[in-house]
């Protein structure tokens, strides 16, 4: 084990399994934050982006985007290539 903890702005329930890529570490919780954060040992939050939807489903990476469904819609978020 590398690290276990808390995401400290993120304090809510998850159902969602995290998923990796890129070198970070993604993060849905129940309530519709999806923390980023490095995938290092000392974890360093990158961002906590507020959905304000229910997430239940784990997120999905498709190339340079990521996929997360709320309750209501599924959102696509990526960069440009």
């Amino acid at each position: 084990m590398i690290k276990q903890g808390r995401v400290k702005d993120a304090l809510d329930p998850y159902y969602a399994s995290p998923i990796a890529g890129d070198g970070k570490i993604y993060l849905a919780s129940q309530s519709g934050k999806v923390s980023v954060i490095k995938a290092v040992g000392e974890w360093e939050i990158l961002a906590v982006n507020d959905l304000k939807e229910e997430i239940w489903s784990t997120p999905a990476i498709d190339k340079n985007q990521i996929l997360v469904r709320t309750q209501t819609a599924l959102y696509c978020f990526g960069k440009k290539t």
